[in-house]
């Protein structure tokens, strides 16, 4: 009996074990699953207003959920196969693509002979921009955050076409050589100030990254020659992304026509101001000496830290950027979020008076929590 006993005690811990790599497995399926809705919102329209609207609902229960739940020792596990982790990336990044082309064809094929036609398709055109630029926002960005971060040119390549998508390829040059070099310092854009807001942080860094991207490939270009010449700005990158993404834009204008030219930027734009708000809230405060020992906020939400790849572990991948988003180590050596990623984006956008005033008291508690007795 008691080898017995032994062996269920020692049987236990090890299905307990599997069970959790299981659970870590699929978590990560919570990525899809913005990009999936917004597939069938798309390929299943135009709908009526009704059906319209309730096919937001998915977001709007991942924004509760992301509010409720909250898990007090999130873990990584780094002995994990990266092929079904890299699967999810390429999988996201073909939805990413097929989800913008259908919302162009979408948006092409609206018809607005009647007076009756107008209402709903006003209401169906507000549900694309929603869907399309969420998922744009999340599982588009942030699946390119992780591909330009691989040391592969051909996975640095698809990060770049995903930024593409959204009107933001040069945020490749801004986000490695600046925001990683320089976090929390003055001259990082990407680091909110202690006490800004973000509609002064937005209307900084949307313009700011542009400029810090083009310096900072023609320094690159100087230190290879030495000086600039006439034609060096055919060997810049922003150049050429800024050439290429336009050239989509006007493809898209003879293919799809305005309306549908228009909903491509209105979605990137919104997608940009996700990413932004979560630039935004990860490191606000953070340039304040008496706060600069961190990297980042820490986030309890395995809603965020599955929706969005492992984002949401933002020490960690400021302490080794080319780690996997699974592998990425979790660290609670920060603030505190009450919230995760979902509600933080809409609260420091709708009410960002309120989301100041906690974030400073959670900096000061964090604070003094170091502070030895």
């Amino acid at each position: 009996m008691e080898t017995d006993n032994g062996c269920l005690f020692q049987i236990i811990p090890i299905n307990l074990t599997m069970f959790s790599l299981i659970i870590h497995r699929l978590g990560y399926l919570f990525a899809f699953v913005l990009p999936v809705s917004t597939f069938f919102f798309l390929s299943t329209g135009p709908h009526d207003i009704a059906v319209a609207l309730a096919c937001t609902l998915p977001f709007w229960l991942m924004l509760a959920a992301d509010g409720l739940i909250r898990d007090t020792s999130p873990q990584q596990n780094s002995r994990l196969n990266s092929g079904y982790y890299n699967g999810i990336l390429l999988l996201l990044s073909l939805l990413q693509f097929v989800n913008v082309l259908l919302m162009l064809d979408a948006v092409s094929l609206l018809r607005w002979e009647t007076q009756t036609d107008i209402f709903p398709n006003l209401v169906n055109l507000m549900v694309i921009r929603f869907l399309v630029g969420t998922s744009s926002g999340t599982s588009g960005i942030v699946v390119a955050h992780e591909l330009i971060h691989r040391p592969q040119w051909a996975l640095q390549g698809l990060g770049r076409l995903l930024l593409s998508t959204v009107c933001y390829e040069h945020f490749v040059i801004t986000h490695k050589r600046g925001h990683h070099l320089s976090i929390g310092m003055p001259d990082d854009i990407a680091s909110a100030r202690l006490g800004e807001s973000f509609k002064h942080y937005w209307k900084r860094v949307y313009g700011g990254h542009v400029r810090f991207a083009w310096r900072s490939e023609e320094e690159r270009i100087a230190g290879k020659q030495g000086r600039v010449s006439g034609f060096a700005v055919l060997r810049n990158q922003v150049f050429w992304g800024f050439l290429a993404e336009l050239m989509l834009w006007v493809l898209i204008i003879l293919v799809f026509g305005w309306l549908a030219a228009f909903m491509f930027l209105y979605q990137a734009l919104a997608a940009v101001r996700i990413l932004e708000a979560v630039n935004y809230f990860q490191h606000w405060g953070l340039d304040d000496e008496r706060y600069a020992n961190t990297y980042g906020w820490v986030s309890h939400s395995p809603i965020s830290r599955y929706a969005l790849i492992g984002l949401s572990h933002h020490i960690g991948h400021h302490e080794n950027e080319q780690m996997h988003f699974h592998k990425i180590k979790y660290s609670d050596q920060g603030p505190k979020m009450p919230y995760g990623y979902f509600v933080m984006n809409f609260w420091v956008k709708l009410d960002n008076a309120s989301y100041q005033a906690m974030a400073v008291r959670e900096l000061e508690r964090y604070c003094n929590k170091r502070i030895p007795d």
